[in-house]
């Protein structure tokens, strides 16, 4: 399993991945930002829906998650949060945009997905028109060296690096294959 799962409250299986110092790290930032109105988030590649309902719980907020694995509709039903909304289903670039310009999100987190789209660059311009804030965990630079679809690694790195990034904290990813960065981008 890759991801810890998250239900009311604690957490109910871990996964692989670390996961509670991301949260922290991405918890201190909202924990700043946050204004005396509710704000939105998109959650893209949700996975199993951990920083989604975290952030919902802690903050109150409206989170939209994007994932296209069936088993987290399981969990979002033990969780029946309802400032929490499941688009349960692979999203093409193209549906993607449309999404972000129809719900106009104040924060984005794109945790180690953007790997997984061939046109990453389209996405990565994208994330960025709207949101105040956007956390991406990029792959690690050695993933570019036999990490899952390696042949994107430096052209993300050099797409995200040209945005001066602040990085918030590195973890390892699953293949030891170097540590992964969690960034911060204010648009």
């Amino acid at each position: 399993m890759y991801q810890d799962i998250w239900v009311k409250g604690k957490v109910v299986q871990k996964g692989q991945r670390e996961c509670e110092n991301r949260y922290n790290k991405i918890k201190e930032q909202l924990t700043k930002y946050k204004s005396d109105k509710p704000f939105t988030v998109l959650d893209l590649g949700a996975n199993f829906g951990y920083f989604s309902f975290r952030i919902a719980e802690d903050f109150n907020a409206e989170v939209t998650m994007i994932e296209s694995n069936k088993r987290i509709n399981d969990i979002a039903k033990q969780n029946d949060n309802k400032k929490v909304k499941l688009i349960n289903r692979h999203v093409s670039a193209d549906e993607l945009r449309k999404i972000i310009k129809q719900e106009k999100f104040d924060v984005i987190l794109a945790l180690s997905i953007l790997h997984h789209f061939e046109e990453y660059n389209q996405v990565i311009d994208m994330l960025f028109e709207d949101p105040e804030l956007v956390f991406i965990e990029a792959s690690a630079l050695e993933e570019a060296k036999g990490g899952y679809n390696a042949d994107r690694v430096e052209g993300i790195w050099e797409n995200l690096q040209s945005r001066n990034p602040e990085i918030l904290t590195y973890t390892k990813n699953l293949r030891n294959l170097g540590e992964r960065p969690l960034m911060l981008f204010r648009t």
